[in-house]
């Protein structure tokens, strides 16, 4: 360690640093992923070059240049509305042209992105429904009027609705080689969504879902369709287990109250996935809602999640905030990334939430809605993609943060003021990654203890934050044993190898290029490729099969001096996972190139 200790700016424990513990032996949820939605945006932004919805779809889906999300959402559309909607980026078109006919050449934009998230590694996929199309509604549009009843969805048109859906599910099943893992056939049921709403929408009582799913359900199983049913994407925590009073008032059905009349129903808890869905909204004032709405949900969810249910956030962003100002307002800056993150930590730690899925991954509006932001509604030659502190703050979650890590016990951060921690394993118990944000206006300076595992030599730090460049910066190798500094308003993720043994770079020489030997090796998930820079230029390193094919190359235009490492995860450039074997690795700098060998085991 000493030859690492020598080049890395370090401090020894301060006395007055925060003492954070990890427990790798007490283990909560199990997580699915981190995701984020199409509405509205990618029916628009589908238009663009090549090249700019590349770099879009590399924002979001990318573990390498971008957040690495691992879920994605897609909208059905329902079909273009003017009538109703004069919003035009909130009326989405239709495949359908008639009862059982379709126009396959829709939605071509949205699929488009569907297509890159499956080419960067994403590997589930949630299609979503906001209304029936407008040939199944009672008032023929695809958000509901007053007078339509307990839901705009025709009487007794369950079961053309879910052929509708089945036919859809099946197209992209055979013909455009992807299947659904779900389907959600209602989205927020308990509100109105009467046309004021200007967006496609469709209220449904319990009895209305209820219906709904038991024919989505045959028509699906009829199919021979593996996808998943998800529900209810309730729009809010208390109405999983308290009725809507004005909505049973107003239309003489239930609305609400969801865990008992809908998940726990005997005639359908069989027929949906083990997971209970629903959004984050209107919980997430500081004072009054974060902690005691997720305290009060969770004493009625605990028996699901004992039963091996899950709980799931499928959307969130902010439409009151934690002081109740609102989303009003397009902010860019480490603010709202703070307030979205403060949100996401406590779903983690006090629901379990097993996935986190933001609302609308691109968003044209001055709100505070998007990870990404475009100015192309009000300028269409404006083909801009703009990045949000928010983009690089959930991604301190989503690219590490990998489906079927566990949450670890984490104390010593979970002040909603301050500093805030959580902490997750791989699923081999190999790779820990730990997340802080720091809510408050002061830095803050933490030292790490691990009980029940072997600690992990070295930690490597991405640090977001308002100053320029820190979009999940890597800080490099530090010490376990060192004293943490996260930054004001900012978020820092550690990653590091248990029980790792860390090389000393026998031979080392700073004056001289190096390549040294990986570890751990054999490795199976991830190993650590460590080589030296004399002086600061460019570099690459690049992995090959033992008969010389080139699979995966990483390069960097002006590496700094130093002894460096870079991560390997055993996917090739195409994101494929590579099979068992020896494998060759190189580095190429300053015109010499070095080689030598490691062993990957699936």
């Amino acid at each position: 360690m000493a030859i690492i200790q020598s080049i890395l700016v370090i401090s020894c424990v301060h006395a007055d640093a925060i003492p954070v513990v990890i427990n790798t032996q007490i283990q909560f949820q199990e997580m699915d992923g981190f995701g984020a939605s199409d509405c509205w945006s990618f029916q628009k932004i589908g238009e663009w070059s090549e090249s700019q919805k590349n770099h879009v779809a590399d924002l979001l889906f990318s573990t390498e240049v971008g957040i690495g999300l691992s879920q994605w959402r897609f909208n059905i559309g329902a079909g273009i509305n003017t009538q109703t909607i004069n919003h035009p980026w909130r009326t989405v078109e239709t495949f359908e042209t008639g009862s059982g006919e379709y126009d396959w050449t829709r939605q071509e934009e949205e699929r488009w992105f569907l297509d890159a998230a499956k080419d960067r590694g994403v590997n589930q996929f949630i299609a979503f429904v906001n209304s029936p199309p407008g040939r199944m509604t009672r008032n023929g549009l695809t958000n509901c009027t007053n007078g339509v009843g307990s839901t705009n969805l025709k009487n007794g048109w369950e079961n053309q609705f879910a052929r509708y859906l089945k036919d859809i599910l099946v197209q992209f099943r055979d013909e455009w080689n992807l299947e659904f893992d779900y389907i959600s056939p209602v989205n927020e049921p308990q509100w109105e969504w009467n046309n004021g709403s200007n967006q496609e929408g469709n209220r449904a009582s319990n009895e209305d879902i209820h219906s709904i799913t038991e024919a989505l359900y045959d028509s699906l199983q009829t199919a021979g369709l593996n996808t998943e049913i998800s529900l209810v994407e309730s729009g809010d925590l208390r109405s999983w287990y308290q009725y809507n009073n004005g909505m049973a008032n107003e239309y003489g059905e239930a609305y609400g109250n969801y865990l008992s009349q809908l998940i726990n129903h005997p005639d359908i808890s069989n027929k949906i996935s083990p997971h209970i869905g629903g959004h984050s909204y209107w919980s997430d004032r500081i004072n009054t809602e974060l902690v005691q709405d997720r305290e009060a949900l969770m004493a009625e969810l605990q028996l699901f999640l004992d039963d091996d249910w899950r709980y799931w956030v499928t959307e969130y962003t902010i439409l009151d905030g934690p002081n109740g100002y609102g989303g009003n307002g397009r902010d860019l800056t480490m603010q709202t990334a703070i307030d979205v993150a403060r949100v996401i930590h406590h779903d983690l730690t006090i629901l379990n939430a097993s996935s986190w899925q933001w609302w609308t991954a691109v968003s044209p509006e001055d709100y505070k809605d998007g990870l990404i932001y475009t100015n192309y509604m009000s300028n269409p030659w404006d083909h801009s993609a703009i990045e949000s502190k928010l983009l690089w703050t959930f991604g301190n979650y989503s690219r590490f943060i990998r489906p079927g890590y566990h949450r670890i016990e984490l104390t010593g951060a979970d002040n909603r003021f301050g500093l805030m921690g959580s902490a997750f394993v791989s699923e081999n118990e190999e790779i820990l990654v730990v997340v802080f944000i720091n809510a408050s206006t002061i830095s803050r300076e933490i030292s790490l203890d691990f009980i029940a595992s072997d600690k992990p030599q070295t930690l490597r730090g991405y640090l977001t934050s308002d100053n320029t460049g820190d979009d999940l910066r890597d800080l490099g190798l530090i010490p376990v044993d060192s004293t943490f500094t996260i930054p004001s308003l900012s978020a820092l993720t550690l990653t590091g190898v248990l029980g790792e043994t860390v090389p000393q770079f026998e031979g080392y020489d700073p004056d001289k290029y190096q390549l040294y030997p990986n570890y751990p090796n054999p490795f199976k998930s991830q190993t650590n490729l460590c080589f030296n820079m004399p002086v600061s230029g460019p570099a690459e390193i690049s992995i090959y099969s033992i008969l010389g094919e080139e699979i995966y190359t990483v390069s960097w235009q002006n590496m700094s001096e130093g002894i460096k490492q870079y991560s390997w995860n055993g996917l090739s450039n195409r994101r494929k996972r590579l099979s068992s074997g020896v494998y060759l690795y190189t580095l190429e700098a300053g015109d010499e190139i070095h080689t030598r060998k490691m062993v990957y085991i699936q």
